[in-house]
């Protein structure tokens, strides 16, 4: 695992030797600079202070100190010498005066020439010995420079520390919390690096928070609703035990498979409905043709509808709609709304099915000829559990609750709205999606 405040410290040490090595190369080249003019200056001054005439009886003092030595040639005329400081390291006549830089004696030079009444004086250094000096001018410098660098790892070290200190305190925080501590955390007081992460982190707290209460409610609702349905069965399996007369005891059996569906169904919504409120992801989005679904759910239902003796039909504008969706999501949604149009309508009604394309945005419709919903109670027939008062129809009060779900994991919208052929209701779902070619 890494560590924020090793890497810090390697990347800010590596740092600072980079730039302490590009200090130590600009100073050279500036000591180098300074070097070059400060040791033309004394190649001037050399010549400068020479004595008009020169022989073999004057001797230029040694220089103690190797950087300091020059190379001193004195001539009479066009090509008479009559000085030469070193014998070993006789360089050329040049020929012009002023300053050059040549290449003699396997190495390169800085000569100062300069013609005074029947002398010509010609004054010379190495080029290396003035880099030696430059180097020797740097290298004073940049050790003091690498001996700081130990305190600054110490510092970079305890200023780091202290930087990181409000993560620690933020880990801290959420690990003494238990599961069902889901309040935010505080964001006084945090630096500005810190902000966005504790903002994003209460959100998914308050994301958490809110699923686990939907959960817990769900939990509990469910409990309370198969609680009846349980006891039912329960009472009603006693009455068949203690059932003497057979025909009695075909009765209750009969009553007791009605209550047995009845309560397969109640579990089957409720896990429908538990699988979609756990999936709030975007659904995986497949290429789904709206008129064969529509068929399918239609002749799925067509057995109940003969039961009660309602017209079932479907009315599509063309053979064919196909739309990226959920396929199961759609199928689900779509079961829900033709059984309960079909559990609420009346003996001998009719329920009709309705896919086609509204402004380039396809849609489906379930319209009924039955009782139909108040309006005052339309806002809540998507929750969990809610059945409008006065309905002697069975039913767990969930069906719609799961078309909304699929609705909103679609982004689509649910409208519903009185038959305009009479008694009924009317279920529109838009989808936000255009249909495919």
């Amino acid at each position: 695992m890494k560590s924020i405040r090793a890497q810090l410290l390697a990347g800010l040490l590596f740092g600072t030797v980079l730039c302490t090595s590009a200090a130590a190369f600009l100073v050279y080249r500036m000591a180098d600079h300074e070097a070059d003019e400060q040791s033309d200056l004394r190649l001037r001054q050399v010549a400068w202070a020479l004595p008009l005439w020169l022989g073999d009886e004057v001797k230029v003092p040694k220089e103690a100190d190797s950087d300091d030595a020059v190379l001193v040639q004195v001539w009479n005329g066009p090509s008479r010498q009559i000085y030469l400081s070193e014998p070993s390291q006789a360089l050329p006549r040049q020929p012009t005066q002023g300053y050059r830089t040549i290449a003699a004696q396997g190495e390169r030079w800085r000569v100062y020439a300069e013609q005074r009444s029947n002398y010509f004086v010609q004054i010379a250094q190495p080029i290396s010995t003035r880099q030696r000096v430059a180097a020797h001018m740097a290298l004073r410098i940049v050790p003091p420079l690498l001996l700081l660098l130990p305190a600054l790892a110490a510092i970079i070290w305890v200023v780091v520390g202290k930087a990181t200190e409000p993560l620690e305190r933020m880990a801290q925080a959420v690990r003494g919390r238990s599961p069902s501590a889901l309040q935010p955390l505080e964001v006084s007081g945090l630096p500005l690096e810190l902000l966005p992460i504790v903002t994003s982190l209460n959100g998914l707290l308050l994301r958490i928070d809110s699923a686990m209460s939907a959960q817990r409610n769900f939990v509990a609702d469910a409990a309370h609703e198969l609680r009846s349905p349980l006891t039912a069965l329960k009472l009603q399996l006693q009455l068949a035990e203690r059932s003497t007369d057979e025909a009695q005891r075909a009765a209750s059996f009969r009553k007791l498979h009605e209550r047995l569906e009845r309560s397969i169904h109640l579990v089957q919504q409720l896990l429908t409905l538990a699988r979609h409120e756990q999936t709030r992801s975007p659904p995986v989005s497949l290429s789904v043709d709206l008129m064969t679904m529509a068929r399918q759910v239609v002749a799925d239902h067509s057995i109940y509808a003969e039961s009660k003796a309602i017209d079932l039909g479907m009315v599509v504008a063309t053979h064919t709609l196909v739309v990226r969706a959920h396929a199961e999501g759609l199928q689900v949604m779509l079961n829900n709304l033709v059984d309960n149009a079909l559990r609420y309508t009346q003996l001998g009604g009719q329920v009709d099915v309705l896919v086609g394309v509204e402004s380039g945005k396809p849609y489906l419709k379930v319209v009924d000829n039955g009782p139909g919903v108040p309006e005052l109670e339309r806002g809540r027939i998507f929750d969990r559990f809610y059945r409008p008062d006065g309905n002697a129809v069975w039913g767990c009060g969930l069906g719609m609750s799961i078309v909304k779900n699929v609705v909103d994991s679609h982004g689509a919208e649910i409208e519903l709205t009185n038959n305009p052929c009479g008694t009924g209701l009317v279920v529109t779902v838009r989808l936000p999606f255009a249909a495919l070619a």
